[in-house]
């Protein structure tokens, strides 16, 4: 007797026989079909081939049964499947493409055996693949996120906890081995300010604005892990971020290259300058550098430099003239003055990057050179601070950078 909810035999047919009665004898051979088309490597081979005669058994019975819904109590194994996928590691990109070649297989070898009065069907055959495609790619898509979900989860807590420990220097052996990350012998600490795009393409309407900031969070995650063999562990938060990447055990004689090289590809990937600055360090001393990598992120930044890598040894004298002290406090009040005085200040600056030269200064500024003079005279008499003299001249340097930072951290850029 024929169940109420089967279709008739010649509405469904192929080759003149019901198609799930049809498929369910020949499900061997498209269990063949499929693996020929997905090409499995050997320790992947029965796996595969078990799912795959699985789904095949999926279809048949949704044919044999119109208003048959998948779900995962009718399909537990097809859940279960696609998280184990996830838990491998499995890109979710090829989980679906296989899924896709398979009911591919199905759709061509029913087209190929449909009698010449069948073919006319072939539009509700395809129909029928595609509700296949649909039910099966729900439940796939849910268990594959459940799983991936649960991993990303459980794998981003353990770098973060990684990630403080170094940072902090909190016993970070016992965190990463807990973790089961291993430590690296070596890191490059970045400290990171991502400017904004050169040229932004305007944002077409009900476009995110939170999207650019995951984007550019994403990019900076995926150029560093490409540097890195190792676990980066980074903690991106547009414009900012600090990152502690992997280095090898032995360093290579072009390492600081490289690092500039790194620097210059985030950039382009970004479309962005970048600031980053950089230290290179064993793990007992990531606390200690990734203070340092603020600090020099803080001076260039403040003091006007170009972006691009920074280390300290970039900077040495700048970064020494503005640490904390009584001669740095000293300094900074010599400038106050300056306060109520905008162009001499701007003459004083243009003075110092034009190498003291009056003349040169002068042209900048579109002032004569008697101007200068006077404005720098000014500055001596209200500031203490002859930059016209040589042996004056290190410390109009060292106030004005001191001056450029702590506007910086009153106004940050």
């Amino acid at each position: 007797m024929t169940s109420p909810n089967r279709r008739e035999p010649e509405l469904w047919t192929i080759g003149g026989r019901a198609a799930d009665e049809w498929l369910a004898e020949h499900r061997r051979d498209l269990v063949m079909a499929s693996l020929r088309q997905l090409k499995p490597e050997r320790d992947q081979a029965a796996e595969l081939r078990w799912i795959v005669d699985y789904n095949i058994g999926l279809y048949i019975q949704m044919l044999g049964t119109p208003d048959l819904t998948l779900n995962e109590e009718a399909a537990g194994d097809l859940v279960a499947s696609a998280a184990r996928r996830a838990s491998e590691g499995a890109p979710i990109e090829e989980v679906m493409r296989n899924y896709v070649d398979v009911a591919a297989v199905i759709w061509r070898t029913i087209v190929n055996r449909l009698a010449p009065d069948e073919a006319t069907r072939s539009i509700e055959i395809t129909a029928g693949v595609f509700r296949y495609l649909r039910e099966v790619s729900t439940l796939v898509l849910r268990g594959f996120h459940h799983e991936a979900a649960r991993v990303t989860i459980g794998e981003r807590d353990a770098k973060y906890a990684v990630y403080s420990a170094l940072l902090n220097g909190t016993e970070p052996e016992t965190v990463a081995n807990r973790a089961g990350i291993p430590l690296a012998t070596r890191y490059l600490i970045l400290s990171l300010h991502l400017e904004q795009p050169t040229d932004p393409e305007p944002a077409p309407p009900g476009r995110a604005a939170q999207l650019d900031q995951h984007r550019r969070s994403n990019t900076v995650n995926r150029v560093l892990d490409e540097f890195t063999t190792g676990d980066n562990l980074a903690l991106i938060r547009d414009p900012g971020g600090t990152a502690l990447v992997p280095l090898p055990v032995i360093a290579p004689s072009d390492e600081v290259e490289s690092v500039r090289l790194l620097i210059t590809e985030l950039e382009g990937a970004l479309a962005a300058p970048v600031y980053a600055a950089c230290a290179i360090a064993t793990c007992n001393d990531v606390p200690a550098a990734a203070v340092l990598t603020e600090e020099v992120l803080e001076l260039v930044k403040s003091t006007g430099q170009a972006a691009g890598a920074w280390f300290l040894d970039d900077i040495p004298v700048l970064y020494q003239l503005t640490r904390p002290g009584p001669a740095r406090d000293l300094l900074s009040r010599r400038l106050q003055p300056l306060d109520d005085h905008p162009d001499w200040e701007r003459t004083l600056r243009t003075y110092v990057t034009t190498g003291f030269d009056r003349r040169g200064t002068a042209r900048a500024l579109h002032v004569h050179p008697n101007t200068v003079d006077y404005r720098l005279s000014r500055v001596a008499e209200e500031c203490a601070l002859d930059a016209s003299d040589p042996s004056a001249r290190p410390a109009a340097f060292a106030a004005l950078a001191i001056r450029d930072v702590e506007a910086n951290k009153a106004h940050p850029r």
